[in-house]
C-alpha cells in the first residue's frame, strides 16, 4: 500500500485577485511562503504520505520558481475543471507507477494552507480503519437562506426561504480515496457530464457514501482578498 497526495493547481482563483496581486492565488506569499508551499508542508506532516503530486496548467510560468521538497512531483496536467485536472494527473501518475487496488490518494486544495496535522492524521486513520474513503468537513453553524433565483445577481438579493441546516456539513479537503476507485468515479462523472465540485461528489455519483471526519475552522479555503490576512495570522500564531 502507498499513500500519496495530489494538489490540483491548474486554476487562477479569480475571486482572490486584486489590483496588486494578479498571479494565481496558490503562488501568493503569506507568512514567508506561498500558499502552495504551506499546503505541501501540511500534507507531508504525516509520514504516511510518501509523495505529493501537483497538477498545474500547461505552460504555467510560476511553478518553476517555487522551492519544494524532493518528494514533490510537478505535472503539467491541468484541465478545464478541477475534476479533469485531478483525473489527468492521476492518469500521469498511474502511467509512471501503476496503482494497485490498495493505494490511496489524498486530494487537497492549494488554497487551504491551514490544515493541521491532527486533522490530517485523523482522516487517514479513520479511512484506513474502515477501508472507506472520506473527507474533512464541518457542520454548518449558521442559519441558511435560499435566495430568490431572479435576484441572484442583484446587489441585495432577496430571501426565498430558510433551509434547515440539520444534517448539512461544509466540505473541506483533504479528501482521501482509493486511487483506482477515484479514477473510475471521475471518468464516469466526466463522461456523463455530472456536476462534480469535489472528489466526494464524484464518489457519490458512483453510488458510494464517503465518511465525514470533523475538520477545523482554520482549514478554510482562501477565496476572497481579505482571507489572506486572516490565514496569515493563523499561520504565524501556529508557527510560534
Amino acid at each position: 500500500m502507498k499513500l500519496i497526495a495530489l494538489i490540483p493547481a491548474g486554476g487562477v482563483g479569480e475571486r482572490a485577485l486584486d489590483a496588486q496581486h494578479t498571479a494565481p492565488k496558490q503562488y501568493r506569499q503569506i507568512a514567508g511562503k506561498s500558499l502552495l508551499q504551506h499546503s505541501v508542508a501540511a500534507l507531508l506532516s504525516d509520514r504516511r504520505v510518501s509523495a505529493v503530486h501537483i497538477g498545474v496548467a500547461a505552460g504555467d510560468p510560476f511553478i518553476d520558481s517555487v522551492r519544494l521538497p524532493d518528494v514533490v512531483r510537478i505535472h503539467h496536467s491541468g484541465g478545464d475543471s478541477r475534476a479533469q485536472t485531478v483525473l489527468q494527473t492521476l492518469g500521469v501518475i498511474d502511467q509512471e507507477q501503476p496503482f494497485s487496488d490498495e493505494d490511496w490518494v489524498l486530494v487537497h486544495d492549494a488554497a487551504r494552507p491551514g490544515l493541521s496535522t491532527t486533522a490530517l492524521s485523523t482522516l487517514i486513520d479513520r479511512c484506513l480503519e474502515q477501508q472507506r474513503g472520506g473527507i474533512l468537513a464541518m457542520p454548518v453553524p449558521d442559519t441558511v437562506k435560499r435566495v430568490v433565483a431572479s435576484t441572484l445577481d442583484d446587489e441585495s438579493p432577496r430571501i426565498q426561504e430558510t433551509v434547515s441546516r440539520e444534517g448539512l456539513w461544509l466540505a473541506q479537503t483533504p479528501q482521501l480515496f482509493k486511487a483506482q476507485e477515484l479514477q473510475i468515479a471521475l471518468e464516469k462523472a466526466v463522461v456523463e457530464g455530472a456536476e462534480i465540485t469535489d472528489e466526494a461528489s464524484a464518489m457519490e455519483h458512483l453510488g458510494q457514501q464517503p465518511l465525514l471526519v470533523r475538520g477545523h475552522a482554520e482549514n478554510f479555503k482562501i477565496t476572497w482578498p481579505q482571507d489572506f490576512a486572516l490565514m496569515e495570522q493563523y499561520l504565524l500564531k501556529y508557527s510560534e
